[in-house]
């Protein structure tokens, strides 16, 4: 579908979408309140929705922090891969059974955590789709006993600061899918659509039990509380995302390439308070694409495995931690069930 095409769509007036899910993510362990906006008449300029309300940094903090479940598992980068992410899911049991449209989410993993580290859209063919459905998912888990964290990516982030990015604009991006739905851009980035009121209080990242994830994974050495508070800052201050921490080349998000070393991986679990640290973001860092990929020691983990059809260097890949005894069993997992062994870590 042609740009122009999309502009022409944005600047007649549209409707949102009805809400769609709760966000479900909250500090300490405990779930939050619904995050998502009133539905809205938009109209004008592309610019002209009203700017968000101050974020609730208790009920929705900058980064989560959760208890060890049974069974945790992880995956990133859908980026618009709506049927190869319910296919995955199916496949492992995470759903009771295959869903019959975006909207329909089943959790079938019992107590289990599922966190998904970002990059949700653009890229592929069905964004908004991955949007809706993860927020359904998360209500349904949070029903049934498990829990969804979903922590935002880049293209997310940069979104938020420009809807109109050549990202999210281009042929692939979620602004066309947004205009086939009626849905101007920057009522979701405004909060105003349901979608956006989530996706501004997604977390950055997400302590769980021994583990840490976040889109990018680097946290320059830092406590969870530092982040927390240099986080809640940047949001504080630029209420559209536009702040180096968030968008900046060495920020959670975006830093790449900081995995080469070693003792900087180390280091920065040490000061999270953890063992592990996964990760999306760059589907060639540690290892071969397509895979989930894990450092020497074990410390790092890279999950992104292309599994968009607009990248596809897989149709999907999730990992999956067990606990066993006082042991921690880590696999992964492939889009036909199918597990193999990664490691096996001490808790």
């Amino acid at each position: 579908m042609r740009r122009l095409g999309h502009l022409f769509v944005f600047l007649v007036a549209c409707s949102a979408s009805p809400s769609l899910g709760t966000n479900g993510d909250r500090g300490r362990g405990a779930d939050a309140e619904t995050a998502t906006g009133a539905d809205s008449q938009s109209g004008g300029r592309e610019r002209s929705v009203g700017g968000p309300s101050a974020r609730d940094w208790k009920s929705f903090p900058a980064i989560v922090d959760a208890p060890a479940t049974p069974t945790l598992y992880a995956l990133s980068d859908v980026h618009g891969g709506y049927d190869r992410l319910a296919a995955l899911l199916t496949s492992n049991h995470v759903l009771s059974k295959a869903p019959s449209s975006s909207t329909d989410a089943h959790w079938g993993a019992g107590n289990a955590t599922l966190v998904v580290t970002g990059d949700m859209i653009d890229k592929g063919p069905s964004s908004v789709e991955v949007l809706d459905f993860l927020m359904a998912l998360q209500a349904d888990a949070k029903k049934s006993g498990g829990r969804v964290i979903v922590t935002l990516g880049n293209h997310e982030a940069e979104f938020l600061v420009d809807p109109l990015n050549s990202k999210a604009s281009g042929s692939a991006g979620i602004d066309g899918e947004l205009a086939t739905k009626g849905v101007m851009p920057s009522a979701v980035t405004s909060g105003s659509d349901p979608r956006g009121a989530w996706l501004r209080v997604l977390p950055f990242g997400a302590r769980v039990g021994s583990w840490f994830f976040s889109h990018a994974g680097d946290t320059q050495g830092r406590t969870t509380t530092v982040l927390e508070a240099t986080l809640e800052a940047a949001v504080n201050a630029h209420a559209d995302y536009n702040d180096p921490e968030i968008v900046g080349p060495t920020s959670i998000l975006e830093s790449r390439s900081w995995y080469l070393d070693a003792a900087t991986a180390a280091q920065n679990a040490a000061a999270l308070g953890v063992k592990h640290i996964a990760f999306g973001h760059d589907p060639s860092a540690l290892g071969p694409k397509g895979m989930i990929a894990v450092s020497p020691d074990h410390i790092l983990l890279r999950v992104d495995c292309g599994m968009s059809p607009g990248v596809d260097y897989s149709t999907g890949m999730m990992l999956r931690v067990t606990q066993q005894g006082t042991k921690d069993v880590v696999e992964e997992l492939n889009a036909t069930g199918q597990a193999k062994a990664l490691f096996t870590s001490a808790r």
